[in-house]
């Protein structure tokens, strides 16, 4: 409960960090009013199909090939620098004026500027290397969900027991749940290390994190839950005012704790450690 209160605080001294989620999450709102994806899972009426699975097993035998792989990965690589160039132009002086208010130093515009001197470079290095985990892992999704499909297709013809289908679904989210927590786990703490500490700032932030990972982890899960939750609110909504609206309001809520929540955290992590720069 201290965070949230702690950051209730921040954000009434600090009036500029909700300011500048609400205004990244608004044309967030507006270009997830035409979120293909809604339409296609809307259409799929939120269940795995024959035609689905025998889509995603024909498309991996024809996709992931040698013919089209080399463009496929040169398409990620491409798309991940773009992605790391912007959002850290976007997001390393709104990072520093963070890490100030969290160590309760009063900021000012300088500080935004200084954010960008400081932390460009390498806030696009850690950029680059999650944007371009998350897209192979998305990338490769079809793929590694080829067996299920497979495995489901020869067990309905047998007539055998479903057991083990469920078993390996069951498998496959699980792997898939802890590979979120852990990627976020990974290089969300990299950020507050980067404005914390000159020197090693990665190495500091693996270290903070693997003391207490566990309890962690925890935090994470459930700050990530809390989003899956919103985003299955978001898909229930049918009338797109509406659903601008209500996205806005959520969005821009838990995204503004959601900014607070690795530098506050990784401050706590690093005081019983002693990790000094």
């Amino acid at each position: 409960m201290n965070f949230f209160s702690d950051s209730l605080v921040y954000f009434i001294k600090k009036p500029l960090i909700p300011i500048y989620v609400a205004t990244v999450t608004l044309v967030y709102s507006i270009l997830m009013i035409f979120n293909p994806l809604k339409s296609l899972i809307n259409f799929l009426d939120f269940t795995i199909t024959d035609d689905l699975g025998t889509s995603i097993v024909i498309f991996s035998k024809s996709f992931y090939t040698f013919k089209y792989l080399p463009y496929f990965l040169l398409g990620i690589l491409g798309v991940s620098v773009i992605l790391a160039l912007f959002s850290s132009l976007i997001y390393s002086g709104f990072m520093n004026i963070v890490h100030l208010t969290v160590k309760r130093i009063k900021t000012n515009f300088s500080d935004y500027l200084q954010g960008l001197k400081k932390g460009f470079f390498k806030s696009t290095l850690v950029f680059f290397q999650f944007y371009l985990t998350i897209l192979l892992i998305v990338g490769f999704l079809p793929l590694a969900l080829t067996p299920f499909y497979i495995l489901r297709d020869s067990v309905l013809e047998s007539g055998n027991d479903p057991l083990i289908l469920y078993l390996f679904l069951a498998i496959i989210i699980l792997v898939i749940v802890s590979l979120a927590v852990i990627i976020y786990m990974k290089f969300m703490f990299k950020f507050p290390s980067i404005f914390y500490f000159s020197r090693y700032p990665i190495e500091k932030a693996n270290s903070a994190v693997n003391a207490r990972y566990w309890r962690t982890f925890g935090k994470v899960f459930i700050l990530l839950l809390l989003l899956v939750g919103i985003e299955f609110v978001m898909f229930q909504i049918t009338n797109k005012a509406l659903e601008f609206l209500v996205g806005f309001v959520l969005y821009t809520v838990y995204f503004s704790f959601f900014a607070v929540f690795p530098f506050y955290t990784f401050d706590k992590l690093v005081e019983p450690y002693k990790l000094n720069d």
